[in-house]
């Protein structure tokens, strides 16, 4: 198993290439008045990606409760 640093390094990771997605996916959107449905363009990344960090989230705060 990796060491806390390195599954942080790799959380912190996966959220700036998330925050980018999002970052280009609002990017995209115009500006209107009218209600639109958004069909994400990165969806499937978003999703594994919020997956990927969910999971790292998930063994930091195990490897946390582990050392008290």
């Amino acid at each position: 198993m990796s060491n806390r640093s390195e599954i942080i390094e790799e959380y912190q990771q996966k959220n700036r290439e998330l925050d980018d997605l999002k970052r280009d996916e609002a990017h995209h959107v115009e500006a209107c008045t009218d209600t639109i449905t958004i069909e994400p363009k990165y969806g499937q990344q978003m999703a594994a990606l919020s997956e990927q960090c969910s999971e790292l989230s998930a063994i930091l705060e195990a490897m946390d409760a582990s050392e008290d």
